[in-house]
């Protein structure tokens, strides 16, 4: 994209895809190149919201031919949804030309003020709240306050004697921890299964359950492995 003097390298507005709020604050680098007849100053920057905010070299001088990189970082916290935020530098070419002097020739030539202009760079995608990133991850609710991460799982093609494992990961919810705070744990259960010799051959459905131990009781939750046996 190109702008009066200046000239984004690549994309003018990049997209981060799907972000957790969990996972802090992520940002992009954005290159320029000087692509004017003039040298051009970077004065300041600005965003369009709080939760953005714009890094370069302030105030220096990028010669012709020159680039110069510009960080935007996004801060989704308190943040849910779809976002479209931009980060703005302001810069200004060299002066554009001299002024006539006065009558007689007394009075220095003075220099034409050289406009300020503007380059806009953005950073798009959708953030998931921590809530939401919760039940993205783990969308199988036993109960209230029991989460897994799934029940079912795809072992793909296995033949007579092979073995394969996976992993479901348990959210226990709300617990309270011995100084008294309350927090969410997670836990791995990894379930394994082999092919033995008197499985039949064909796509089966095998059912497994795993044990959990949630708030002083067994809980048992049914797992299928869905396998193509050759």
């Amino acid at each position: 994209m190109l702008t009066d003097t200046l000239a984004i390298i690549g994309l003018a507005a990049l997209s981060l895809g799907t972000i957790r709020e969990a996972d802090g604050p992520v940002e992009r680098t954005f290159l320029l190149r000087n692509t004017g007849e003039h040298a051009v100053s970077l004065l300041q920057g600005y965003t369009s919201c709080g939760c953005t905010s714009i890094a370069f070299a302030k105030g220096s001088t990028l010669a012709v031919g020159d680039t110069a990189s510009v960080r935007l970082r996004f801060n989704p916290r308190g943040k849910s949804g779809e976002f479209f935020e931009t980060g703005t530098l302001v810069y200004q070419t060299a002066a554009t030309g001299k002024g006539a002097a006065a009558e007689g020739g007394n009075s220095p030539a003075s220099e034409t003020a050289p406009a300020r202009k503007a380059v806009t760079l953005s950073l798009e995608g959708t953030c998931l709240s921590s809530e939401e990133s919760l039940a993205q991850q783990f969308p199988i609710r036993i109960t209230e306050s029991l989460w897994i991460s799934a029940n079912r799982f795809d072992l793909g093609i296995m033949r007579v004697g092979e073995s394969k494992e996976r992993g479901v990961v348990i959210l226990h919810r709300g617990e309270t921890e011995a100084d008294g705070q309350v927090s969410d744990r997670q836990e791995l259960v990894n379930v394994r299964y082999t092919v033995d010799a008197q499985t039949p051959k064909g796509l089966q459905h095998v059912q497994r359950s795993i044990s959990i131990q949630h708030d002083g009781r067994d809980i048992t939750v049914p797992i299928i492995l869905d396998v193509l046996v050759k």
